[in-house]
């Protein structure tokens, strides 16, 4: 039998943050890097209406601000980071016990033992989703699969908050085209 890994991605998560402490911040193009007074500084993340200007995570500020001149700058708040990262994590733990945290926003669950409790990999993924939407405003991303790759692939693959299941029956379709 094979095992179930979840590969689960917070989805824009330093500026998913930020948007949850500066609610305004939501709905306009914004972004968060290391020192906004500085022109030389990076985007660490970006929401959703910066996206879709073409604002790109690595890019320096001064780029995004030729695609997007009203792009609002947030500083970087590595506390509230990581108070929430612990925070999903220990979501995580409710489900299984093998969690591996590989960054702060992104860890790698085997609930192969946790599948007769909750339920198969998708309903799996599918309820930590709304749990952690639900408790802390946040979205993830997760993908599912029999190995740590195609789980990762597979939390790529659809963004924001969304489930993607890669099993041996359904590889070729997904992966290779990639």
């Amino acid at each position: 039998m094979d095992r179930t890994i979840l590969h689960c991605d917070c989805n824009s998560f330093f500026a998913s943050v930020e948007c949850l402490l500066r609610p305004e911040l939501k709905n306009v193009p914004m972004a968060v890097c290391g020192d906004p007074q500085s022109r030389h500084g990076i985007i660490l993340a970006k929401n959703e209406p910066a996206k879709k200007y073409g604002v790109v995570t690595a890019e320096t500020i001064w780029q995004a601000r030729r695609k997007c001149p009203r792009l609002v700058l947030a500083p970087t708040h590595f506390e509230e980071y990581r108070r929430y990262s612990r925070q999903i994590n220990r979501i995580y733990r409710r489900f299984t016990d093998l969690v591996e945290p590989f960054s702060i926003d992104e860890s790698w669950l085997d609930v192969t033992g946790s599948r007769a409790l909750f339920g198969d990999g998708r309903r799996i993924a599918d309820t930590l989703r709304e749990t952690v939407r639900r408790e802390t405003g946040l979205t993830i991303s997760v993908g599912v699969s029999f190995n740590k790759i195609f789980a990762k692939l597979g939390s790529d693959y659809k963004k924001p908050d969304a489930t993607t299941v890669i099993s041996r029956e359904n590889y070729r379709r997904v992966v290779f085209p990639l």
